[in-house]
């Protein structure tokens, strides 16, 4: 594939639309300009960094810790959620909307589950949108195409040499977009309804160079900003990089940036043909030289922009959230306060001094030692003491903080994994709690799945537009055919699910939770598969009891497999009998086994095939039938 064709425009509807761009991104930067104070207020806020290496107030010396609150329970958020969401062996599930589809959803998923997690390395590129998140309450996802050549000369046995084109990528991409680089009206909700939407870009003169080679930008681009490459004061508008160079400052690994060039990516509707409706149209522009580097239509098929935005806790009517930041905005203040003076009451309270008469007769320079004798005039002319006390209130006043920083996060000692302090309460209780306590985390935790699941769509959408990165997977696969033939129907019908539905797989639940309610349904599973074998015997049909024996041997499995997955257990394959799962579910019940059924009508005294004569089988043998069939199935599948 290669990109859409450029746009060129008539020098006026140029003009035009770099005013227009000029003024929109004019009024953005005014209005965000308190917002962005606030995202570095909570960078500080994360990072725990005291202003202060050393304290002078009260006095030189005084403490001058932060108590990382947020931190504690961002990254706690953000591990349970990350181990949920990855937990699973697949990213994506499939659910079917007719039995038509439904031979499609097992190899749609393991080519999705490929394409993402291998191809398109979506964990890797989603942490940084879901770290925000949590800590910001807002984090943006982006899925795109890009096509990245690079060119390599070859020598050929001959002596002779050629340059040859590699392509290095060619298919969807997923990306994050830091917070501070989007760009969109804070009139709008949606990026989809938005008159414009975009983000901020910075890249290294040879990335640039690279990208026009690919196609990327109208060629000549490299060389127009050629003088905007080596000139930092020149180069940026102010604003592009404020938020990165802020969390570099705290990490003190601050970049050289001078060899960079900034630019804005627009997706925005503007009338550039001279019709009067607006087209859809992607511009990449160059402020400070008012050069527009790209412009096309938007390609998509179904003309979507490729931003998502994700929530933590949602704010009515805003697109942006509440982040764990926001929710600790005033509790690590007043801890970090009241433990500071904590700490520096308890210093000056253990610090004592000795106040000397003039008349004494000691001066300045006396020294001082265990079991010295004081020979003094007057006994009240040295004496020591102390500047304060120690007060045990202020520790209270400490721990109530952390209580109401506790209820508005949600992040207590239970979550952390830690013992409760105080009187320990029952496994009942504590069980109870911890499934009450994260009934807010799962609906925070639903919002992130349903962040995925918008990025999960729109790569396979642009799958279906572009390819798959590997097209070869759809002859070398198993069943890769019908993967292609997936792709192969209209966007609209994959986008709005009316053939699979696609989701973000993951856990629900916790899994101390998720164990307790599995040993429950297990008893109950064992209790319904032995009053099915009971009835379907008693109506000696063959095929009903060949059906009900190949559903519990299916049903059975899966079960256990859930069971020791809440424990955690290791080569859990080798346990259960995965292979006879896999056999049964691709092959069914061998054909022979027939012999092993009854008939519908067992003559008196004879063999019914059971060894047994004139009855239908019991339970028990029910269970060496069930035996007999997985041992035949997996013997026809080429044995274990």
């Amino acid at each position: 594939m290669t990109y859409p064709r450029e746009l060129r425009f008539e020098e006026d509807v140029q003009e035009r639309l770099i005013s227009y761009i000029e003024t929109e991104l004019l009024n953005h930067y005014s209005e965000r300009s308190r917002w962005m104070e606030k995202l570095l207020q909570w960078q500080r806020d994360y990072w725990a960094e005291p202003r202060n290496k050393q304290a002078t107030v009260p006095f030189k010396g005084a403490s001058s810790i932060v108590i990382p609150l947020t931190a504690i329970a961002v990254e706690a958020i953000f591990a349970r959620a990350m181990t949920q969401l990855f937990a699973l062996d697949q990213l994506v599930s499939a659910k079917a909307k007719s039995a038509a589809w439904t031979d499609v959803v097992t190899p749609l998923e393991n080519f999705l589950n490929n394409e993402l997690l291998v191809e398109m390395q979506y964990r890797h590129k989603v942490t940084s949108a879901m770290l925000e998140i949590i800590k910001y309450g807002t984090g943006i996802g982006k899925v795109g195409y890009e096509r990245l050549v690079r060119y390599a000369v070859r020598q050929f046995p001959d002596g002779s040499e050629q340059e040859i084109p590699v392509v290095i990528r060619d298919g969807a991409v997923t990306d994050s977009v830091a917070i501070g680089r989007f760009l969109m009206p804070y009139s709008s909700t949606d990026p989809q309804t938005s008159p414009w939407v975009g983000e901020e870009h910075s890249k290294s003169p040879f990335e640039i160079l690279q990208m026009e080679q690919s196609g990327f930008f109208r060629e000549g681009t490299f060389e127009a900003l050629k003088a905007w490459i080596n000139t930092k004061s020149r180069n940026s508008t102010g604003t592009e990089r404020r938020f990165e160079q802020s969390q570099e400052k705290l990490e003190k690994r601050e970049a050289v940036w001078p060899n960079r060039v900034d630019w804005v990516e627009m997706w925005l509707g503007f009338k550039v043909d001279g019709s009067d409706r607006e087209k859809e149209i992607v511009i990449h522009y160059h402020r400070p030289s008012r050069l527009i580097m790209s412009a096309r239509y938007n390609w998509h098929d179904d003309l979507h922009r490729p931003y998502r935005v994700g929530v933590y806790f949602p704010v009515e009517h805003r697109w942006t959230g509440i982040g764990v930041c926001k929710q600790n905005d005033q509790f690590q203040a007043e801890v970090t306060t009241q433990h500071r003076q904590r700490l520096d009451n308890a210093l000056i309270a253990n610090v004592r001094m000795l106040k000397v008469s003039k008349l004494s007769g000691y001066g300045p320079d006396e020294e001082i030692f265990p079991g010295k004798i004081w020979f003094v005039d007057d006994m009240s002319h040295v004496e020591a003491f102390q500047l304060g006390e120690i007060y045990n209130s202020s520790f209270n006043n400490e721990q109530a903080a952390l209580q109401y920083s506790e209820r508005r996060t949600g992040v207590s000692d239970v979550l952390l994994g830690q013992q409760a302090a105080g009187t320990p309460g029952t496994a009942t209780g504590d069980l109870a709690r911890i499934q009450e306590g994260a009934k807010k985390f799962d609906y925070a935790f639903a919002n992130m799945k349903e962040f995925n699941r918008s990025l999960i769509i729109d790569a396979a959408v642009l799958v279906q537009q572009f390819g798959p990165r590997r097209i070869e997977y759809y002859t070398q696969a198993e069943n890769g055919n019908l993967v292609e033939n997936f792709f192969r129907m209209p966007a609209e019908l994959i986008r709005h699910g009316l053939l699979i539905d696609l989701r973000a797989a993951g856990q629900n639940q916790d899994k101390v939770l998720d164990r307790q309610n599995w040993v429950s349904i297990a008893t109950l599973l064992q209790q319904y598969y032995t009053g099915i074998m009971q009835l379907v015997q008693g109506t000696g049909d063959a095929r009903l009891i060949q059906f009900a024996v190949r559903k519990a041997l299916i049903g059975s499995t899966e079960a256990m497999k859930q069971v020791l997955d809440t424990f955690d257990t290791r080569n859990v394959d080798r346990i259960i009998l995965s292979e006879l799962l896999s056999s049964l579910q691709q092959n069914g019940v061998p054909q022979d086994a027939s012999r092993l059924l009854p008939s519908a009508t067992p003559s008196a005294g004879g063999d019914n095939g059971f060894g047994t004569t004139g009855q239908v089988p019991g339970v028990d043998q029910l269970t060496q039938i069930i035996q007999t069939l997985g041992a035949g199935s997996v013997q026809g599948a080429g044995g274990f």
